[in-house]
């Protein structure tokens, strides 16, 4: 019994702990004072700007031109137009989306420059588009970049003169192929003097406002955002698996020129992006908040320093319930596996386990953590993934995210029966059924083929005996192993795998050596802790990928198991997994079936 309530207090705790890592602070009023950032004052210029779509060549892109030429000028800035006449690729872009063939068009960047009382130093320069694509006001996309940019300029010039110059580039053609970016970068002699660039993006228009990529060699960019930045949202796995996808924004070009930056953007509400539904109220003010204090601490720390940031060796770090910024020398990590690895050590030889158990628990682990990957990716397929509309997923994320979670709870529920005798020979059936039900529903076939072999393999290695396994040191010494290469390939990812890792040690080492009920409130406080981390981490990467890679939330579910097992009940009432199943399965069928959502851009319809 003791063990179900501390169960229910860590994934209680966890759940407040997310919840504060992904709720955004609240907006500050107008009234706010001038040299603070103020979601009110900003939003009135997001009400300005995506009052009607404006791509690219149209009468509303030039109104929204000319009313963002007279808010520079109010702000004191040196205006200036770069115009950039469209590439072919571009144009024909524009056909396919239009439907009307376009010849000759010419976007126009829009630059603002702040002086500063030092001329000849780096400038820093903050950047967003002005552009939409076609039947899109593009609130979320991007007039809150565009917002964010203004208000902070405004809050820093009360603040008094810079020690550099701001610049202020909003760029055009953005949607189309970062022709306004390529133009500047390429021709503007202001890209010769910029030290340092922030850009404001948005892929929806709520949530945290996440700090997802720098420029190279980042230590000391991070070690002044840690300090800056009173309420963070990043980490450096992100940083680095962007630098791993195709994506771009507008800092992609600065960046392969080799300009250091920050790149900041929403992805809740996800159904706002490139939407015909994109009006002012899709955003969020509490988001617009978050990423202009963000943007606005950054900005002041960099526009009033004498230096700016030197490259240095990146860093790893993560943001700590969204309240402070841990971070440390990469190579550091190797540091926290040992202290890991030494209460584990230490663990292991006061419980002395028997080395089959712990073999017996690799085998359920891994045959569990296969099965739930085959089982996201077919109940993915089921919802519709296969060949759907892109954004008619993005407006199905929130039930995405559930039908992942109930997924992840039915396959925890099931943990217990994966050691009964007759599962060696049962388990491959789950396997077969899986891989057939997204087979047939349009998942990727060589994905689930490879998921269900490998699953099939595992099954027939679970115990034949019921004899106790090893889950609780098995789960902690897989991801000790798995840390330990993460560590050695990519040490800046670890983090996501090393935090949760050193807090099961410690609730591993507690275990062994104090007494149960101060070993159980310890064991309690660290999972709290780090299935909270990983839960809110999660919610961002399936904001990102989720829709099309359900699959990766095994990896989260792998770091959290060493946190978790000690307190799961060994077994649960049969219909409690069947539930949470039926329950996910019932949502991917709603997916599946409900119309194409509203809010799906018209010209993604078309191809």
């Amino acid at each position: 019994m003791a063990r179900i309530v501390a169960l229910a207090a860590a994934l209680i705790g966890a759940l407040l702990w997310a919840v504060l890592s992904v709720t955004p602070p609240s907006a500050r009023a107008a009234s706010a004072p001038p040299d603070a950032f103020s979601a009110r004052r900003a939003l009135a210029d997001v009400v300005a700007i995506s009052r009607a779509p404006h791509p690219i060549g149209s009468a509303e892109s030039a109104r929204v031109r000319r009313y963002l030429l007279g808010r520079l000028r109010a702000l004191g800035a040196e205006v200036s137009e770069q115009a950039l006449p469209l590439p072919a690729e571009s144009l024909a872009r524009l056909t396919r989306w239009t439907g009307h063939r376009q010849a000759g068009l010419v976007g126009h960047d829009l630059i603002g420059v702040i002086r500063g009382r030092d001329r000849d130093k780096p400038a820093l320069l903050l950047m967003a588009h002005h552009d939409t694509v076609p039947g899109s006001p593009g609130a979320a996309d991007d007039a809150m970049g565009i917002a964010v940019a203004l208000e902070v300029a405004r809050a820093i010039r009360a603040q008094g003169q810079p020690h550099r110059d701001l610049i202020l580039l909003f760029t055009d053609s953005e949607e189309l192929g970062l022709d306004g970016s390529r133009a500047f970068f390429a021709q503007n002699p202001l890209a010769e003097r910029t030290g340092m660039i922030m850009n404001l993006e948005a892929r929806g228009g709520g949530g945290r406002a996440n700090m997802f990529e720098t420029g190279a060699a980042n230590g000391a960019q991070m070690r002044l955002y840690a300090q800056a930045v009173d309420r963070p949202a990043t980490n450096s796995l992100a940083v680095l698996v962007y630098d791993l996808m195709p994506n771009s924004t507008d800092y992609t070009v600065a960046k392969r020129r080799g300009i250091p930056g920050f790149n900041l953007a929403t992805l809740d509400r996800a159904y706002a992006y490139h939407s015909p539904s994109a009006a002012p109220r899709t955003v969020d003010p509490a988001s617009l908040q978050d990423m202009g204090d963000q943007a606005l601490a950054l900005a002041s720390a960099m526009a009033f320093a004498a230096e700016l940031p030197a490259r240095t060796t990146s860093a790893a770090f993560a943001d700590l319930l969204g309240r402070m910024t841990i971070i440390y020398p990469a190579a550091a990590g190797w540091a926290i596996l040992l202290a890991a690895a030494g209460l584990i050590g230490a663990a292991l030889w006061r419980t002395r386990p028997a080395v089959r158990s712990i073999a017996q628990g690799v085998v359920v682990i891994v045959a569990l953590l296969l099965h739930g990957a085959l089982l996201l990716t077919s109940i993915n397929a089921l919802s519709g993934s296969g060949g759907a509309n892109y954004y008619d997923r993005l407006a199905a994320l929130p039930r995405l995210e559930w039908i992942a979670a109930l997924s992840m709870v039915a396959l925890l529920m099931l943990f217990g029966r994966l050691r009964r005798p007759d599962m060696r020979t049962l388990a491959i059936a789950p396997a077969m059924a899986l891989m057939w039900i997204g087979l047939l529903t349009g998942g990727p076939v060589v994905v689930l083929v490879a998921m269900a072999l490998l699953a099939m393999l595992a099954a027939s290695f679970l115990p034949k005996s019921p004899l106790p396994a090893g889950e609780r040191e098995s789960g902690a010494l897989l991801l000790l192993a798995a840390a330990a290469i993460v560590q050695a390939v990519e040490p800046t990812a670890a983090p996501m795998l090393e935090w949760p890792l050193l807090l099961a040690a410690v609730a591993m080492a507690a275990r062994a050596f104090l007494p149960v009920i101060a070993a159980l409130a310890i064991g309690t406080v660290c999972s709290a802790a780090g299935v909270g981390h990983l839960l809110a981490q999660a919610h961002f990467i399936f904001l990102a990928i989720g829709a099309e890679l359900p699959g990766v939330m095994i990896i989260l579910l792998f770091a959290a198991l060493p946190l978790l097992l000690p307190l799961w009940p060994d077994r649960v009432p049969r219909w409690v997994p069947g539930v949470a199943l039926m329950a996910a399965v019932a949502l991917a069928l709603w997916v599946r079936l409900d119309p194409i959502a509203p809010s799906t851009p018209a010209y993604s319809l078309k191809n």
